[in-house]
């Protein structure tokens, strides 16, 4: 049998490698420093499995003198022949390949199947060192790696994996099949509480006066002084308190007045009835005066209005929501309660599509569990609901013919803002313990002073002329986490909010106006033991 591989000969003592095999061959090999051996007896078989590590090299010693050495894939394994006794085996490709070592006589003196692979010993001294707590054992399989064994926690197996795809040359390489001793699953809590404060002060006076001065002339000429001092910030008077008062000098002038030819005075209505007002003729039969009256209308010819507005408001809106998720380590989670509102968008040739935005409370986390009393959280949260303040309103079109008349309107669109408070952040926290993830105090304050110039500005008397608008707004807003690890349980160790609750009776709801029924302590459905917690609701 001719070789496959160009064998090299040391001829120190010998002529050939001519040898017999009576006496049964033990093979020696180096990887990494270490040496090893292994012993074939008489009744074995002749083959054996060498693992060689890729760019290290093997010593081979034989009992007997070889002659052919056959290597059936020499890019994956090479023999050098130092002596007809020893020789080396070189690994050069990742692969498996097989040796065969012959006698003189074409007897087979040892065959070797020869797989080699990635050096991981050091790569296993080195998890060995930098993550004691791990017990990993590490396999090569063609050019990537295999872990597996045990790991305390998820920051561990984090870790190894790092060093594993640094010594590999990426983390594509590498086969995670480690088992995570501690819990995998975590719960957030998130506790949202925001106090909304407001503060709307409105106080304004406003006068006028009017003056007729020749009330009894053909022609009336008069004065008029008025004040209008409004509310600008809150753009009106919202609504509190409105207190009037009126002052008027009123007499009764004729509809109509007759003069003399000759003068230009008003006539005296008791000698000319028909001026208006009033007639006074005396009655020789009852002796006494009568007094007719005439058409006429009352004119005021002196009048003087007040007029105060006075309002304060105080409001307060408090928001409390606590959405729970729980997801495996390293694993994200989503939670929405809410809804979602169209919002149009213009497409090419005037078409509108429609897309829909969310709004409620909303929850995304993703946990990845470090240790038993640490976890890392990437926490996204917000709350936000439908808000006319930030809306938007698209002005009517209006349809024309072609003489320019309007023949149409279209109503333009109107889509709602969003309120949103939204936070995003990754931190670090123990099972069990809480922290403020964010927080916000704001207060926004506008005011305004209006009134008549100079006037307005001095002291005690300026109220008169002047009105006052002010408005403050106060927020403080409180975001709380919590996450737990937890682990799984039965049925009846759960509660829902509808355990326990059944409707009211005809009778119960007609009589005593309940609805629904009164649950008892010992009541089938509640969990044992006892649950004290600010959490759920209570029907009353």
């Amino acid at each position: 049998m001719q070789p496959t591989q160009s064998v090299k000969y040391a001829l120190a003592a010998v002529s050939c490698l001519a040898v017999s095999a009576v006496v049964w061959p033990s093979v020696a090999f180096a990887q990494g420093g270490q040496k090893a051996a292994v012993q074939v007896t008489p009744q074995q078989s002749t083959t054996q499995r060498l693992t060689l590590a890729l760019g290290k090299s093997a010593i081979i010693d034989l009992p007997v003198e070889a002659r052919d050495v056959v290597v059936s894939d020499p890019a994956i394994a090479d023999a050098v022949m130092r002596t007809s006794r020893r020789g080396f085996l070189l690994g050069t490709k990742v692969g498996e390949t097989n040796v065969f070592f012959l006698d003189a006589q074409g007897r087979q003196i040892l065959a070797l199947e020869i797989r080699v692979a990635r050096d991981t010993s050091e790569l296993s001294a080195l998890i060995q060192r930098l993550a004691p707590e791990a017990r990993i054992v590490v396999d090569s399989v063609a050019d990537s790696i295999i872990l597996t064994g045990d790991v305390p926690n998820g920051l561990v197996a984090d870790q190894v994996l790092r060093i594993s795809g640094q010594y590999v040359g990426g983390a594509d390489k590498v086969l995670n099949m480690m088992n995570v001793l501690s819990g995998d699953q975590v719960m957030l809590r998130v506790r949202i509480v925001e106090m909304q404060r407001s503060v709307i002060k409105q106080l304004g006076m406003n006068l006028s006066s009017s003056n007729i001065l020749n009330q009894l002339l053909p022609e009336d000429w008069g004065i008029k002084f008025a004040t209008a001092n409004g509310f600008s910030v809150n753009g009106a008077f919202l609504g509190g308190t409105t207190l009037d008062s009126v002052w008027a000098k009123n007499f009764i002038r004729p509809v109509s007045n007759s003069f003399d030819s000759s003068k230009s005075a008003l006539l005296d209505p008791s000698l000319f009835a028909g001026a208006g007002g009033y007639s006074q003729k005396f009655n020789p039969e009852t002796g006494g005066t009568d007094i007719t009256y005439g058409p006429g209308e009352l004119v005021t010819g002196q009048r003087a209005d007040s007029n105060i507005q006075a309002l304060e408001r105080v409001g307060l809106a408090r928001t409390l929501a606590e959405p729970n998720l729980t997801a495996t380590s390293g694993e994200p989670a989503k939670f929405l309660a809410g809804g979602e509102f169209p919002v149009p968008t213009a497409q090419e040739g005037n078409r509108v599509s429609v897309s829909f935005k969310p709004f409620g409370v909303g929850l995304g986390f993703t946990p990845i569990i470090l240790s038993a009393d640490r976890i890392s959280l990437k926490i996204s949260t917000e709350v936000s609901e439908i808000s006319t303040a930030a809306s938007f309103r698209q002005a009517d079109t209006l349809i024309r013919d072609a003489a320019g008349n309007v023949t149409d309107t279209i109503r333009g669109l109107s889509i709602p803002g969003v309120s949103v408070r939204r936070a995003e952040n990754t931190m670090e926290l123990p099972s069990g313990r809480s922290m403020v993830m964010a927080g916000l105090i704001q207060q926004a304050t506008r005011q305004s002073i209006e009134g008549l110039p100079g006037l307005k500005d001095l002291p005690v008397l300026g109220n008169l002329f002047r009105s006052r608008d002010f408005q403050t707004n106060e927020t403080e807003l409180v975001i709380i986490v919590t996450p737990f690890i937890v682990k799984s349980t039965t049925m009846d160790e759960l509660q829902t909010p509808g355990d326990g609750y059944a409707p009211a009776s005809d009778a119960a709801a007609l009589l005593l106006g309940r609805m629904n029924r009164m649950v008892k302590p010992g009541s089938k459905g509640l969990p044992k033991g006892r649950y004290r917690a600010p959490i759920g609701h209570i029907v009353n």
